[in-house]
């Protein structure tokens, strides 16, 4: 049987995810790949094999598009994107004309970790999980969040600010006593601000009633855990460690941080394709960073383990594979991409794979 599946606007490693897909597909599987995006992109259209550009539309004119779509194309599975959460308040319509959808839950939880102050509260109210979660102060406007960071820098020295609610790095500083200068403070770079500089750039760049979030500077190694789960439960995780300049990933076995996923995952009845994200301190502490209500861009190179979350999700959902039948993710796997296309350049097994 044909299954169509469709991705919506998304992101912008699309592209390489259905390619991954075509390759993680059994011999016999029939998966016709249908894709959209809100401007023209050759790179979609050369390996979905139906592409559509999307209008700019609300939320609920969205969803009537999407059940449009979804019945002019007899689609099974939309891996859904751009507006997760209208799609998933109407996810018995689509069901009703043969339609499912997956999202990281519903759309109370989708919107709920939008903001890390209440992900941070929720987890330590829950007794913490066994989870460290990073001290945090929370404040409004300039004024409020130099007070903040005078308060925790003298606690932690180098500290780090970013909106309570934001996508991936946006916003994203650090604040120590080697700065950087005023040009990398206004064009987006990481680089360290002084206390001088960094009043500069919250004098202009945030509103007073802005929420920002103040931490302490967690300086090791990022894991990211590709999650697939099933209404609370933990399905997989797969562990891509992300070293500084984006090109470099270890696809890495650490059974402590994929059950601390598990945990979360019932703690917010979690489902679908998400993104759980650990930052180390220096002293190799695993720190909760944020939990993302969507697929990560490096999702496909978790497929490298032999485990392509996308394409079980797919199958969970149109009931032709049950949670057992997940192959245990091949791990020890050290990856580099190029840089300008992100593609992978070399995967060579470096470390023992997990048993």
């Amino acid at each position: 049987m044909q299954i169509n599946v469709w991705f919506n606007c998304g992101l912008s490693q699309t592209p390489f995810l259905i390619s991954a897909l075509r390759t993680a597909m059994a011999p016999g599987e029939d998966f016709r790949i249908f894709a959209s995006h809100i401007e023209a992109s050759p790179a979609l259209a050369a390996v979905a094999d139906s592409f559509e550009i999307e209008h700019r539309l609300g939320a609920d004119a969205y969803v009537a598009y999407a059940l449009d779509f979804v019945q002019r194309n007899s689609i099974h599975v939309l891996l859904a994107h751009t507006r997760r959460s209208a799609l998933s308040d109407h996810k018995a319509a689509f069901a009703a004309v043969g339609c499912q959808v997956i999202t990281a839950g519903s759309r109370k939880v989708i919107r709920f970790l939008r903001g890390k102050t209440e992900l941070y509260d929720k987890v330590t109210a829950a007794g913490g999980l066994g989870i460290a979660v990073p001290e945090f102060i929370s404040a409004k406007g300039a004024a409020a969040t130099m007070a903040a960071i005078a308060c925790l820098r003298q606690r932690h020295g180098t500290v780090c600010i970013k909106p309570s609610a934001a996508l991936g790095g946006h916003g994203f500083r650090i604040v120590s006593d080697l700065g950087g200068s005023y040009a990398g403070v206004f064009n987006g770079d990481f680089l360290p601000m002084t206390m001088a500089e960094t009043e500069v750039y919250l004098a202009r760049k945030v509103k007073d009633d802005r929420e920002m979030m103040v931490m302490p500077y967690l300086g090791g190694p990022e894991h990211s855990l590709d999650c697939l789960s099933q209404q609370g439960k933990l399905v997989r995780a797969i562990d891509r460690v992300k070293f500084p300049g984006g090109l470099r990933e270890l696809l890495d076995d650490r059974p402590d941080l994929v059950e601390a996923a598990a945990r979360l995952t019932e703690l917010l009845c979690l489902d679908g394709l998400y993104n759980v994200q650990f930052l180390e301190s220096d002293a190799g502490v695993p720190y909760l960073l944020e939990i993302n209500a969507r697929m990560a861009g490096g999702t496909y190179i978790g497929g490298l383990t032999g485990v392509l979350l996308p394409y079980w999700a797919i199958r969970l959902a149109i009931g032709t594979a049950t949670a057992s039948d997940v192959p245990q993710p091949r791990t020890g796997m050290d990856i580099h991409m190029d840089r300008t296309t992100r593609a992978v350049i070399t995967a060579e097994q470096t470390l023992p794979s997990a048993p």
